[in-house]
């Protein structure tokens, strides 16, 4: 579990805050064959996602992502790219937009927006290499 972060923006958590600020995982892959990405969202509909799993030994191994949205999109891309390392395809595939939800206490009015990181992490499971 994260610590709690000093905010002084009251509009969002301290933990999207603190992702704003520090973007931890951003990024591409590299040009690697270990590597799988997907890109979901649409940036006139204000959520476009691109997340790049390393896969080794059946599990996510590293992650980054890429975001063009408000900053609880672009801070739930950054939170998701943490917690996806050590899953499984299966767990991957599982995986809940709620989780992000509850960790960045994200307001109703974005929950659209974290669909779209629900739908990238299933277009990541079907890009599991074989």
């Amino acid at each position: 579990m994260t610590a709690a972060r000093p905010s002084a923006d009251p509009r969002y958590h301290p933990e999207v805050v603190w992702r704003m600020r520090e973007l931890p995982n951003a990024g591409s892959a590299p040009d690697d064959p270990a590597w799988i990405v997907a890109t979901v969202g649409d940036e006139a509909q204000g959520a476009l996602i691109e997340v790049s799993l390393e896969v080794r030994d059946e599990r996510v191994h590293a992650a980054k992502f890429r975001a063009y949205g408000c900053p609880h999109v672009i801070a739930s891309a950054s939170w998701l790219a943490d917690h996806l390392v050590g899953l499984t395809r299966a767990e991957v595939e599982n995986w809940d937009w709620r989780d992000v939800q509850r960790a960045l206490d994200v307001p109703p009015a974005k929950f659209g927006r974290l669909l779209t990181l629900q739908d990238v992490v299933r277009a990541l499971a079907g890009n599991w290499p074989a």
